[in-house]
């Protein structure tokens, strides 16, 4: 009796704080005027159900899937229904309040120097239409791009993040979901779970909710940016044949660069053959080295953080208004709207390139790809020119010359011993161009990149044309 008595204890007051807890966030949601899409806040999923197995093209998917799986419908729906379990979130107001957000600010803030420009935001916020549905289209640098982008949004809005399945592991899987992530499963191509999926992302673009998609589909293997891939732009641009959405809808093309990527050496080691890689329990030994060595170093006040970590954002781009200019864009076959789906991803990415943020890093990248050696008063001429050629570009630095910008670089270069120095002067270190190209290649343009072709990830890559250091 005594044990019935403290377990009903317990759950009571479990639910008891859970729900002040609950009442807190909501407080604070509401004092600093954040805006929560109320589709995500329903505690059951019947609506999205309805809506998503209400599509003929889920019906006529479910029906194929039973026809070419032997199986029965009642089978193939509760398939169907398994996929969408797995792909829709469990936005928690409290986790993602006063769990995510500390957490998310002390990881970026420990880790860099973050930087937002969130002047476009104000503007677009000021001008937009009123009930205007909004997606970040963002470049891909890092996995920590998903906590980078979602701590500079906090004040604004809660994003809903399409995340790989590399997240769908035991806990992140409950953190993200709490976080109003949902999962997708890239390179599937099981007809019924793409139906599923396509059907779901129309739902949330329909009901509003603010997303966030990473159009490169991956990581940069080389630095420069991706081709970028159309599946979910597709998915959610399409939402708009629906007559009944008149909403306005927009996509804000968003930039994220860093003075270091934390996965950088694995993504360029896949430029390599296999056999030049270095195996599991050697990235393991690494990332643990890495881990203690910081921690370590955090104890006794010898930690230096990675530099900059950047958020910038370009001119939103209207798909209504694309639409009218571009009708094909809503054609009901894909192969008919593919081409003008391609246009309006090329410019979403041009968007991206042109708010690309310079970080003194990837500055210096470029000088070491065409210098070998070079004393401090050649590097801060040398930077200097670039600032003057490069003025049009997005400097959200709080160094302003070319002395500054060599001094915060040299920082994060000597520490990760990228740089050697002999008699005064400096050089790249020979052992690692693959970083350095890789570097270099993250201030390339999207149009150069474009220009220049899409190479497999498999294959070296060298720097940007133009420059003397190539890889390998």
């Amino acid at each position: 009796m005594n044990m019935l008595f403290v377990a009903a204890a317990i759950i009571v007051a479990g639910a008891i704080g859970f729900g002040v807890g609950k009442r807190h966030a909501r407080r604070f949601q509401r004092a600093r005027r954040i805006r929560i899409d109320r589709f995500k806040l329903k505690r059951r999923h019947a609506d999205i159900e309805l809506e998503v197995f209400g599509s003929r093209e889920v019906v006529d998917a479910i029906r194929d899937y039973a026809r070419h799986n032997h199986v029965t419908t009642d089978e193939a729906m509760h398939q169907a229904r398994a996929y969408l379990a797995e792909i829709v979130p469990k936005f928690n107001l409290l986790a993602y309040y006063r769990f995510g957000a500390p957490i998310a600010r002390a990881i970026m803030h420990f880790l860099y120097r973050p930087v937002v420009e969130r002047a476009p935001l104000h503007r677009f916020n000021e001008h937009a239409p009123k009930g205007s549905v909004v997606v970040y289209v963002i470049n891909h640098r890092s996995n920590a791009d998903y906590v980078l982008v979602a701590h500079m949004l906090f004040k604004f809005i809660s994003l809903s993040y399409a995340v790989g399945e590399w997240a769908r592991v035991w806990p992140l899987n409950h953190l993200f979901k709490w976080f109003g992530a949902y999962f997708i499963r890239r390179r599937y191509r099981e007809p019924l779970y793409h139906a599923v999926l396509s059907n779901f992302v129309r739902t949330i673009t329909r009901n509003g909710v603010t997303q966030g998609i990473f159009i490169e589909g991956g990581l940069s293997r080389d630095g420069a940016f991706g081709k970028p891939k159309l599946g979910m732009l597709d998915y959610i641009v399409s939402s708009k044949r629906d007559p009944s959405f008149t909403a306005p809808l927009f996509v804000i093309p968003t930039a994220i660069n860093y003075d270091r990527v934390l996965e950088d050496r694995r993504l360029t080691e896949e430029l390599l053959g296999r056999e030049d890689r270095s195996g599991k329990m050697e990235k393991l030994a690494t990332t643990f080295e890495f881990l203690f060595k910081n921690s370590l170093r955090s104890v006794v006040r010898r930690f230096k953080r990675f530099g900059y970590a950047v958020v910038a954002f370009g001119e939103p781009i209207s798909v209504d208004e694309f639409a009218r200019q571009h009708p094909a864009l809503l054609a009901k076959e894909f192969e008919e709207r593919k081409p003008e789906m391609q246009r309006l991803a090329e410019t979403i990415m041009d968007g991206i390139s042109h708010a690309l943020p310079v970080t003194p890093v990837a500055l210096l990248a470029t000088v070491f790809a065409e210098h070998e050696w070079l004393d401090d008063r050649e590097i801060i001429a040398a930077v200097d020119e670039r600032r003057t050629a490069w003025a049009e570009r997005n400097w959200l630095l709080r160094e302003k010359d070319g002395a500054s910008l060599w001094n915060a670089a040299r920082e994060v270069l000597v520490i990760r011993h990228l740089l050697e120095n002999a008699g005064g002067r400096w050089r790249w270190n020979p052992g690692e161009r693959l970083l350095l190209a890789y570097y270099a290649n993250s201030l390339l343009p999207f149009e150069t990149v474009k220009t220049r072709g899409w190479r497999d990830n498999s294959v070296p890559v060298a720097v940007a044309p133009g420059f003397k250091a190539a890889v390998v």
